[in-house]
């Protein structure tokens, strides 16, 4: 070794006295049993090589780049040896792998849930124009869940926001929202966003959405790292107790109980439906 700089001093704990030891007997100071072989390999082709070296005990990635120094006479007479920090784009490209490997992840389960939601629509639709109909709604639905939610590079989204984007499918001017600036998790969001749709399409069809007056009020709370939410219809026709569950009431306690591992009651006042649902924040 020749010389060096101060960067490279810190970066192997250099001292004047090891001007004039190969650079080679220094490998043992770095994470970089490669070093020897590397050089003679810049030596015996002439070439650059490049080869980035693992995150060190400081949290830092470096980029060792080799260029050979060549004599008068055109002679590889030495290698110069450049140490690049390069942690930000590491460290970029270690988050692209993990969004890779989670989006890959929730493609399957998405998958998963269409073909569950499709075989479950076939089966309570009276003809094919019903299933196409609640089908592309539902499908919809997951659409604008995902798209929020890939705004926000799939972190915690905004219940308020997922309630907005599924009332503006009906009629915004009919939907009351309030409550807290609270965010949940990316499979909450998309659980709330199919229940939200799928009471949403009950009013229009069979509820307060179907009468020209009436209203849907939605309220949510959180208090013990729990988020409460009430769905309110009136102004609509007088509502009675069904004998059972339609798919739609079906699917709606599926995503609250199962999926979210949640509570819901739902109450049939001759007033209106009134859906009253809660689960735990951060699972």
């Amino acid at each position: 070794m020749r010389t060096f700089t101060p960067a490279a001093s810190s970066f192997f704990n250099l001292r004047e006295a090891d001007i004039g030891r190969p650079l080679t007997d220094l490998a043992s100071r770095v994470d970089y049993p490669e070093l020897e072989d590397h050089i003679a390999s810049v030596f015996d082709t002439g070439q650059l090589l490049e080869h980035q070296l693992p995150r060190d005990d400081n949290g830092k990635h470096h980029l060792v780049r080799m260029v050979p120094y060549r004599s008068e006479r055109g002679d590889t007479d030495g290698v110069v040896v450049t140490l690049v920090d390069v942690t930000s784009l590491a460290e970029a490209e270690e988050h692209q792998h993990l969004l890779i490997a989670e989006l890959n992840h929730r493609v399957k389960n998405m998958l998963s849930v269409v073909i569950s939601i499709a075989n479950n629509t076939l089966k309570n639709s009276a003809s094919p124009e019903d299933f196409t109909a609640a089908l592309s709604g539902r499908l919809h639905a997951m659409s604008r869940a995902y798209g929020l939610l890939s705004a926000t590079n799939w972190k915690e989204t905004s219940v308020r926001d997922l309630v907005r984007l599924e009332a503006e499918a009906f009629d915004p001017q009919r939907f009351d929202m309030s409550g807290p600036d609270v965010r949940i998790k990316p499979q909450q969001g998309l659980s709330l966003a199919m229940v939200i749709h799928e009471l949403a399409t009950n009013a229009s069809k069979y509820g307060s959405l179907s009468a020209p007056e009436g209203s849907v009020t939605i309220q949510w709370s959180v208090a013990g790292g729990r988020l409460s939410l009430v769905w309110t219809e009136k102004g609509g026709p007088r509502v009675d107790k069904p004998d059972g569950d339609g798919f739609g009431i079906t699917l709606v306690k599926g995503e609250i109980v199962y999926r979210l591992n949640g509570n819901i009651e739902t109450f049939f006042d001759p007033n209106g439906l009134k859906a009253e649902m809660s689960f735990e924040l951060g699972t």
